[in-house]
């Protein structure tokens, strides 16, 4: 039992022998019978010991009942005492106060990842979208992954992903997106599928650790899955038939001399109705834009100049390091 628990016990056990002890004494005593108050008082007084003497003459058996009480109390008190220094040393309080401020910062989270499982591939996941900006809270169930997650300084919360309290706790009602990369297929499939539910249109990528799996999760809402086995595969492929294309790619991910990155047309955007070469994307920002992604799901991969820009139209965008930013800033000095 936790020092928490056992201080409650102990007050409770505490608060229970002072109304035995005032119930008792009224009903002992019958020569003049105490009132309730009185009866109170000396149960109090019994209790802490502080030996102001009998309320009324007692009779042989309440004085009988007195030690009785006297007995219960002391042992009481011991005990509470000794749960109230064990759990200011055990730090729980400490440990308390800090969970209350981890539940209020998640509470006032929006438009964040919500990511189930901190494994190996979690920390990695978690470490990456951190570093492009993205708030994450993690759900966890294993206990021996806290101190991890309190050294990362990451908001997370213990438990099981697959009840949906603890992932509406998480902030599904306000997150733009969920990761569920557990070992499991099954916890991965059933997470999915909850989430879908509680909130259609939240984005969903989920790990299939069987290929077999994929089409369970997509069916379940997933909009993309990852199979790391798959993954894998096609990389050493890859490494082995076109290893400067792997590396091209890998340089534009890090975003050092080359980045690779998408950018979504606002409603208001001044690049509505504009053609892709009226746009002087090139010119203001030294990125190129390799491909247009309609709302419809149509693509346009190696647009022509004359393509016409349209609100939520997504631009697959390559350049040098910093062209995401000035693609960002060219609408301001349009």
């Amino acid at each position: 039992m936790s020092p928490l628990r056992r201080l409650i016990l102990a007050i409770a056990i505490l608060v229970g022998v002072f109304f035995v002890g005032t119930v008792g004494y009224m009903t002992i005593e019958e020569d003049p019978a105490p009132s309730f108050s009185d009866a109170a008082y000396m149960t109090a007084i019994t209790l802490s010991t502080v030996g102001f003497g009998e309320m009324w003459k007692l009779s042989p058996a309440g004085r009988l009942w007195t030690l009785g009480i006297i007995a219960f109390g002391i042992g009481t008190v011991y005990f509470a005492f000794t749960a109230l220094v064990t759990l200011f040393i055990s730090g729980e309080l400490r440990e308390a106060r800090g969970r209350k401020k981890l539940d209020e910062t998640i509470a006032k989270m929006s438009n964040h990842v919500i990511l189930c499982g901190y494994g190996r591939m979690g920390t990695l996941t978690v470490t990456d979208l951190r570093d492009r900006g993205m708030p994450v809270v993690v759900v966890e169930l294993d206990k021996g992954r806290e101190p991890d997650l309190l050294k990362a300084g990451v908001p997370y919360l213990m438990g099981d992903a697959t009840e949906e309290d603890l992932l509406i706790r998480a902030g599904l009602k306000r997150a733009t997106a969920l990761v569920a990369i557990l070992p499991h297929d099954a916890d991965n499939v059933f997470i999915t599928l909850t989430a879908h539910t509680l909130r259609p249109d939240l984005r969903v990528v989920a790990r299939a650790e069987q290929p077999a799996t994929e089409k369970k999760l997509k069916l379940a809402g997933a909009d993309r899955v990852i199979c790391p086995q798959i993954i894998g595969a096609m990389r050493i492929t890859n490494l082995l038939t076109r290893p400067n294309v792997v590396d091209f790619v890998e340089m534009a991910n890090k975003g050092i001399d080359l980045e690779l990155d998408e950018y979504v047309i606002g409603d208001g955007s001044k690049l509505c109705g504009v053609s892709l070469k009226d746009s002087i994307v090139r010119e203001k920002t030294g990125a190129t834009v390799v491909a247009i992604m309609h709302e419809d799901g149509k693509t346009l991969f190696n647009p022509d100049p004359e393509t016409m820009l349209r609100a939520h139209d997504t631009l697959i965008i390559i350049g040098p390091a910093g062209a995401s930013e000035r693609f960002d800033r060219l609408e301001s000095g349009w």
